[in-house]
């Protein structure tokens, strides 16, 4: 009866959004999916992964270009951002990933890997891998400027690299050395089925050392000079970014485009209306917005997501979440059925671990924390917490979705955790991500990477999560993984057990991405690469849309 109720309070809620353009904002998603386009969301796991390691060579030749028709060029694409980069946009020693995707528009990377594990070149034109030496060899593309004019070469791949390790962003690397004037060797202290294919995440993006040395840092920080498709223009915080086209780029023929423009819109009922209007090509929605969109026929995208989850600052003894038992409440609070089914539209599925809907990490008979109020009240009990206690939810609305917090800290309530949702702006949400929480959960998506084992490194690795407690059996297993040749789905599976096992973070939803085009659109980026990162250089509008 109870869950019931909850479903009709939900639905109220949602109702009550519609009629009113001053309820909160029901934000979207960003969680990059991997999966291929599907028409509809799927029930069982279906969706494999490459198992096969990449390969340690790459061709020679420049990425295969289809001769673009005269009607190709032209328009700037306008989409919609629900909050601004909370981090700088020019200088990635300092970035995260808010900002490393709009910024891929200027600085490019050596390589790009396509969702099913294709490694791309980009900058670097080949490479070779020696294992047993631990040495990555690249072989630079020549004939590249940045867009201040000066030469993208060997030296200037250094400069960034050395950065990327200063910051603790390349912890399989000991050192970089110029080969010659084309060619860079990685030198590395271990290597990972992860280590090669890593080379294509934002913190290895490539700026100019001379704008940096020339301008200052803090004027790089707001200033991404690059050697992309696309020249920054400007960012007005919280409101605009611009892109204009790079007439210089190296790539033959690209972009399609004359620039692109991010409008900053947060509420999602607003984004839905700008998008309806005509005002934006592309738009991710969720929920009811996204039911909506798709029954008035745009075209649409969908693909599987991560999966959602509270992650909590168990690494400190002061902390209720230090105890397994009130982590294990918590799990057992929580009614994902309801979830799915009153606030996801069918576009979200309960998820009861990390990445159910691929094959390569199901775990077919787990032992899942089906939803058990009177169960997490005996467990709060023998954690000493029979009275409850007092919490938070920090959760930035650019990852998870408003509503689904705020029914979460609801069901948390009745069983006696008093939960308030907070929903901070991007630097302060920044902060605890990097920096640490007290006594409260983070709300969080974990991206469905390429590589799975990914996941590890990026999310529990490093500096990522200080508050999250991460075992000794986790490491050892998180390790195993990313040490076997190809991408062990043993392996995988033996890690999640252990996080699911531990409670290490609680998974409740997993997510479908939903991405609408106005007719005349083509964004065929989305094929091949996360969907929530928009491939600028492959994208162009058909003559009405200009």
């Amino acid at each position: 009866m109870k869950k019931l109720l909850l479903i009709f309070t939900m639905l109220l809620i949602v109702f009550a959004m519609i009629l009113s353009a001053c309820a909160g904002p029901e934000e979207e998603t960003t969680i990059p999916p991997t999966t291929a386009p599907t028409t509809t969301p799927t029930t069982a796991p279906t969706t494999t992964p490459p198992t096969t390691a990449p390969p340690t060579t790459s061709p020679t030749a420049p990425p295969t270009t289809t001769e673009p028709e005269p009607d190709m060029y032209g328009g700037i694409f306008k989409q919609a951002l629900t909050v601004g980069p909370a981090t700088p946009l020019g200088y990635p020693p300092e970035s995260a990933p808010d900002a490393y995707s709009l910024a891929a528009h200027s600085l490019e990377r050596l390589i790009r890997v396509k969702t099913d594990g294709t490694i791309e070149p980009k900058l670097a034109t080949s490479w070779d891998v020696d294992k047993e030496n631990l040495t990555m060899t690249f072989y630079l593309r020549q004939g590249v400027k940045f867009h201040d004019g000066t030469d993208f070469n060997a030296q200037a791949v250094k400069w960034n690299f050395d950065l990327a390790i200063e910051a603790g962003k390349a912890s399989d690397w000991d050192s970089v050395e110029v080969v010659d004037d084309f060619t860079i060797r990685i030198n590395l202290n271990k290597f990972t089925n992860t280590t090669l294919t890593g080379l294509a995440g934002g913190a290895f993006q490539v700026i100019s050392p001379t704008a940096v040395e020339q301008n200052g840092l803090d004027w790089a920080r707001n200033n991404p000079i690059g050697t992309g498709p696309f020249k920054f223009v400007e960012y007005e915080r919280d409101a605009r970014l611009v892109f204009e086209r790079n007439d210089d780029y190296w790539e033959e023929g690209k972009p399609y485009l004359d620039g692109l423009e991010y409008v900053v819109i947060a509420d999602a009922t607003v984004r839905k209306i700008a998008f309806q209007q005509g005002e934006l090509h592309r738009l991710t929605a969720t929920g009811i917005d996204a039911q909506e969109l798709q029954s008035q026929g745009y075209d649409v995208n969908i693909q599987t997501g991560g999966t959602l989850v509270l992650v909590p600052d168990s690494n400190n003894p002061d902390s209720p979440f230090a105890d397994i038992l009130v982590r294990q409440a918590v799990s057992y609070a929580i009614d994902r059925e309801a979830l799915a089914e009153g606030l996801g539209f069918g576009f979200a599925r309960p998820a009861y671990q990390l990445f159910p809907g691929f094959e390569v990490s199901h775990i077919p008979d787990l032992d899942i924390h089906e939803y058990n109020p009177d169960k997490a009240r005996e467990l709060l009990t023998l954690a000493g917490y029979e009275g409850g206690f007092t919490t938070t939810i920090h959760t930035f609305t650019r990852i998870v979705p408003r509503d689904y917090i705020t029914a979460i800290a609801a069901m948390l309530n009745e069983v006696g955790i008093i939960t308030e949702p907070d929903f901070p702006e991007a630097g302060k949400y920044t902060e605890y991500r990097f920096g640490g929480w007290s006594n409260a959960m983070l709300g969080h998506g974990l991206a469905a990477f390429d590589n799975l084992n990914t996941t590890w490194d990026f999310y529990f690795g490093g500096i990522a999560f200080p508050s999250l407690y991460k075992s000794d059996a986790f490491r050892a297993a998180a390790d195993a993984a990313l040490a076997s040749e190809t991408i062990d789905p043993a392996l995988v599976q033996q890690v999640i057990q252990i996080i699911h096992d531990e409670v290490m973070v609680i998974p409740y939803l997993e997510e479908v991405v939903v991405t609408f085009y106005q007719d005349g659109v083509h964004d065929p980026g989305i094929e091949d690469y996360m969907a929530t990162t928009f491939i600028s250089d492959l994208a162009w509008l058909e003559p009405e849309q200009r």
